[in-house]
């Protein structure tokens, strides 16, 4: 008994295989559905996000994917920022400048031969000294030289030597001594420039004080002897080119300041040379004198004579300055002088300068007296003419600046005053005699006088035809208009008839302002007769006649009281008409309405025929009649909407805006994901513990 315990083995048997089989199999079966639901879910979530997408339900979400997308934004671009900022750019700087001859030249072995203060840039003409290296002081040196020269052309490496420049542009010199290798030898090269000449003098200026003064220069100086030009301004040079041999004449060409720079052309190895800048300053030159021939002293006011004036220097036009004369040019130097006025007279002959010469003058001088003009005459009179006629004149002779002026009896001239040039209008005012004579005032140069009386006989004058303003040919019966009466002539008393289609009367206030009153009747005849009476002046004026027809008269206007502008579709409603005139019968025009007549006069009733929300209209009409013009008036309204009753109102369909499906899709679609979420996390199974 107590030994049974102690072989009794530990081992639990293990649960049976096929049931643990069986629930991995369940276990992967809901694993794969439950990836359906994910995957599925995952679609329905990413529906409603492109459709919120594409129309957001409101400002939050927008502002809500918008956030979305800015953190992403930064979370895919902060590697290539980080990565970008680690990267270090090595980027050569412009201000690295290698030096000269560092790659051109190899390194040459410092007991070669080697030329020493060698200057590679010298002009023409110019010397520098060199020396030698690496060769012993008695070893000999022999040279090879292009386009320049060296002194001594051999010797030793002791001595030094003087290289000169023979042209421009390249040169170069070789150092040579016994051997053969590169290191006996040694070239050397420059880019000469050209030499400067010698400074250009000028000799023989200063000669010029006036304008277009000449005077004579020579050039010296220089290298090349080459052509000699000029640079002048106010001045001028001949011949313009020459060379050092050659005499040139400087002339002054304006008042003023004058320059002058000498230039001698250079060649391939010297550049142009130059004088000092030269200069002087001249000023105007007098003109030759001025002659005034045949002058005449002792002139007659009025008296005209004939002069000649020339002379001067410059082809400036002669002016004339006159004191009690004109002139008037003739030909190129000769003037026809006329005395204007009595007493002294002159004449200034001035010929004006220009940038080279003063001006230049002469006056002569004379005293005139005073004469008496042409004799004075009336030119077109009429002797017979009637009141109120009008003739033109002319006086003709004296003087043509002399004021003339007029005594007349039974005319008028207008103007009253003038000269012999003005053209006058005589006018006879009354009828029997006219006269008239002219009368030339006193000038300084002419005596007062005046011309015989001028006479005429003169009848009774016809009257200018009257004339009616504001006539009304149509004016409608029973009304009255105004007329006003102009023209005629004298002083007789205007008079006015008329038919029986019209009256007249003078209104009250007024001389020609005259009111006419037509027939009460349309198509009567009014006619109306104005003339005007003679009087000692004027014969009697003939009548003007002026006619016409009456109009139909205007209606009174047409009312219509009790119009509805805002009735029921079917409803009925009364109204009255009034006013109008005359007895012409009433015409319906009717839109969405009918009209009957009710039990009183000129009372009506409408019945609106026109649908809901619809407008209605009607227009009255009374007709004309002989006496009247149709009258017509109109009346419009819209009908009203029935109220609903609230039955009717609950059973409306709702009516949903544009995008209305798209939020109604949304919400179905995420209640759907949500549902979904749920059945996953509930089928989720647990995980066992084994112990």
């Amino acid at each position: 008994m107590g030994q049974s315990g102690r072989y009794t083995s530990p081992y639990v048997d293990p649960p049976s295989r096929s049931a643990y089989r069986e629930r991995s199999v369940r276990h992967t079966r809901k694993r794969a559905k439950r990836r359906v639901y994910t995957l599925v879910a995952f679609i329905l979530f990413f529906g409603l996000a492109v459709i919120f997408a594409y129309k957001p339900a409101s400002a939050a979400t927008r502002t809500l994917l918008q956030s979305f997308r800015v953190e992403e934004a930064q979370q895919v671009s902060s590697p290539a920022v980080d990565a970008a900022e680690s990267v270090v750019q090595v980027v050569p700087t412009v201000d690295a400048i290698t030096a000269h001859g560092v790659s051109d030249f190899a390194i040459r072995d410092a007991n070669a031969l080697s030329i020493g203060s060698w200057q590679g840039a010298k002009n023409c003409g110019e010397s520098f000294v060199i020396s030698l290296k690496g060769v012993s002081e008695t070893e000999a040196i022999s040279f090879s030289a292009n386009n320049c020269s060296v002194f001594p052309a051999s010797g030793t490496g002791a001595d030094s030597y003087t290289v000169t420049v023979t042209g421009s542009g390249a040169y170069s010199l070789t150092a040579e001594k016994n051997g053969v290798s590169d290191l006996a030898r040694d070239t050397r090269t420059g880019l000469a420039g050209r030499a400067d000449q010698l400074p250009l003098s000028v000799s023989g200026w200063g000669g010029g004080n006036d304008y277009y003064d000449r005077f004579k220069i020579r050039i010296f100086g220089g290298t090349v002897n080459g052509a000699i030009s000029f640079q002048t301004d106010g001045c001028s040079i001949s011949p313009a080119v020459g060379t050092i041999e050659t005499e040139f004449e400087v002339t002054v060409t304006r008042v003023g300041a004058y320059e002058l720079v000498a230039m001698m052309d250079g060649n391939t190895d010297y550049n142009s040379a130059y004088s000092a800048r030269l200069s002087g300053c001249s000023s105007k030159s007098n003109q030759a004198s001025m002659h005034i021939e045949d002058w005449v002293s002792d002139a007659k006011s009025g008296e005209t004579f004939t002069l000649r004036i020339y002379g001067g220097s410059t082809s400036e036009a002669i002016t004339l300055n006159t004191v009690g004369c004109s002139y008037n040019q003739i030909s190129a130097d000769k003037y026809e002088i006329t005395v204007d006025a009595v007493g002294p007279y002159a004449i200034t002959a001035t010929r004006p300068g220009n940038y080279g010469y003063n001006s230049v003058s002469a006056s002569v001088s004379g005293i005139a007296e005073k004469t008496r003009a042409r004799s004075l005459s009336v030119s077109g009179w009429s002797e017979s003419k009637n009141c109120n006629d009008s003739f033109p004149i002319k006086v003709v002779g004296g003087s043509d600046q002399a004021p003339i002026s007029f005594v007349a009896s039974g005319c008028t001239v207008s103007p009253a005053s003038g000269t012999t040039e003005t053209k006058f209008t005589v006018t006879v005012t009354s009828a029997g005699g006219y006269s008239l004579s002219a009368v030339m005032g006193e000038t300084e140069r002419f005596e007062s006088q005046q011309t015989r009386t001028y006479h005429g006989q003169s009848g009774k004058g016809v009257q200018n035809a009257l004339q009616i303003e504001n006539w009304i040919p149509n004016a409608p019966a029973g009304s009255a208009f105004e007329i006003i009466v102009k023209g005629g002539n004298g002083t007789g008393a205007t008079t006015l008839s008329t038919n029986d289609g019209c009256a007249a009367r003078l209104k009250s206030g007024e001389s020609n302002v005259y009111i006419i009153s037509v027939y009460p009747l349309a198509g009567k005849d009014y006619s109306v007769s104005a003339s005007r009476a003679g009087d000692a002046t004027y014969e009697a004026s003939s009548p003007a006649v002026f006619e016409g027809v009456t109009a139909s008269a205007v209606q009174a206007a047409l009312f219509v009281n009790g119009w509805n502008e805002s009735a029921f579709s079917g409803s009925t409603f009364d109204i009255r008409l009034s006013g109008g005139s005359g007895s012409g019968a009433l015409d319906f025009s009717l839109q969405g309405c009918k009209v009957e007549p009710a039990a009183e006069t000129d009372v009506y009733t409408v019945t609106v025929t026109a649908r809901e929300g619809d407008p209605y209209a009607m227009t009255v009409t009374r007709a004309g009649d002989g006496n009247y013009s149709p009258a017509s008036i109109e009346q419009i309204g819209s009908t009203r909407y029935f109220e609903k009753s609230a039955t009717e109102s609950l059973l409306e369909p709702v009516r949903g805006g544009t995008y209305s499906w798209i939020y109604i899709c949304g919400g179905i679609v995420l209640l759907f994901g949500v549902v979904l979420l749920i059945m996953q996390i509930s089928n989720t199974p647990r995980r066992r513990r084994y112990r």
